[in-house]
């Protein structure tokens, strides 16, 4: 008797989610940024049977380490990803908090032509008010002392 199918995600930014993770890998951190080394992480990945690989975004720098970081964009990332994989899934971590829906929408659709149907969308929200000012817009309320209910 066979049970349910197990899927597994896993996330592929940088080489850990520790902000300090850099610091650890046997190569220098200016690799991280580089096509070649994602599509061997992807690769790995798909090899290993994982169904599902992310990729993290937003408009702010990731953690809050004083570091040096940097990031391509989830979408165009997972775009190279998916042709340079061929059968698992990839999705892109997106907020709506700010993002205008048709900007969500057409990356969504953009990345399911390229992956031949294999996209997938994480769902998220900005909470940090930095963010808001990048947007060009007021900070949303309901995360910042208002009450619920209320934009």
């Amino acid at each position: 008797m066979s049970g349910p199918a197990l899927h597994f995600a896993v996330e592929i930014d940088g080489e850990g989610t520790h902000p300090a993770a850099w610091r650890r890998a046997a190569h220098s951190p200016d690799r991280l940024l580089t096509p070649r080394h994602l599509a061997r992480v992807a690769t790995v990945a798909e090899n290993a049977g994982f169904t599902l690989i992310t990729l993290d975004d937003g408009v702010l720098p990731p953690g809050a380490s004083p570091d040096p970081v940097g990031r391509i964009g989830a979408v165009e990332r997972a775009a190279f990803v998916a042709a340079s994989t061929s059968t698992i899934g990839v999705a892109h971590v997106l907020s709506l908090t700010y993002a205008e829906p048709f900007h969500a929408s057409s990356q969504l659709a953009s990345l399911d032509h390229i992956s031949i149907g294999r996209a997938g969308w994480v769902v998220t929200e900005e909470d940090r008010p930095e963010a808001a000012r990048l947007w060009g817009t007021p900070p949303c309320r309901r995360r910042h002392g208002a009450s619920q209910g209320v934009p």
